[in-house]
């Protein structure tokens, strides 16, 4: 059975949670499904990835009946360890990545869409933090992003609350970009798609290099990584036909 749909519409990769019958819940095979889908998109030539679900609710998280087979601690780490991997692998891809979270985010859902790049919520979803009510940590990698997306202090009240967040309180404190009525959301992401999918695909790539690697560097370093960055784009040829362009017009 596949849980997941992969398309590519004009070199943007859509892929669709598709086990709407069980919430877009995650299972072992779900892991797996998902780990080869980003296996293959690496070799696949598209300038971004959106994920969206079908359904009412985007990603409800783990699969309780398969939660509920793991049974000891070793168990339980192991499939941390595979979920670790899997979103690690989707926050390390060279394109930008984009979470149309078109329904409800709970749990492990809610730590799945903290993975990609940027985020837009449909105005009458919410992300919730739910673990504390299943007597749990994160276990996804979700404390560790949201510490670094909306800061310490906030992390702790979203986790010891575990209250559902909607969108303009998602909005407010940075863990989403913006949010849409449901029934435009997946075309307002293609349309900011567009923005930037229509340029050199070694550009895409080297401004989100950019982003990330600045992260946690200093002045000093953080301009050196700039300036070798620039100089390489520099030499990608849509600068010199721009300036080709502009001085013929001055002559």
């Amino acid at each position: 059975m596949s849980y997941t749909i992969f398309e590519n519409i004009d070199s943007i990769g859509i892929l669709t949670l598709n086990r709407y019958q069980k919430r877009n819940a995650i299972n072992l095979e779900f892991m797996n499904e998902l780990s080869q889908i980003i296996l293959d998109i690496k070799k696949t030539y598209i300038k971004a990835l959106v994920v969206k679900s079908s359904g009412s609710v985007f990603c409800s998280g783990g699969d309780i009946d398969y939660f509920a087979t793991l049974d000891s601690k070793e168990k339980a780490q192991d499939m941390s360890y595979t979920m670790h991997s899997l979103l690690n692998e989707i926050e390390n891809l060279q394109i930008p990545t984009i979470a149309c979270v078109n329904g409800n985010a709970v749990g492990g859902g809610a730590e799945f869409i903290l993975s990609f790049d940027i985020r837009f919520l449909s105005s009458d979803s919410y992300i919730q933090f739910k673990e504390l009510q299943m007597g749990v940590t994160t276990g996804w990698g979700g404390t560790y992003r949201l510490v670094n997306l909306v800061g310490k202090s906030k992390a702790l009240e979203l986790l010891l609350s575990a209250k559902p967040i909607y969108a303009q309180e998602a909005l407010n404190i940075g863990l989403i970009n913006n949010y849409f009525d449901k029934e435009i959301i997946f075309q307002e992401v293609l349309k900011f798609c567009k923005n930037f999918t229509l340029e050199d695909l070694e550009l895409i790539k080297s401004i989100k290099k950019l982003v990330k690697q600045s992260i946690g560097k200093n002045n000093i370093d953080a301009m050196v990584l700039e300036r070798n960055i620039f100089s390489n784009t520099w030499m990608f040829g849509k600068r010199q036909n721009i300036m080709e362009k502009f001085v013929k017009r001055k002559k």
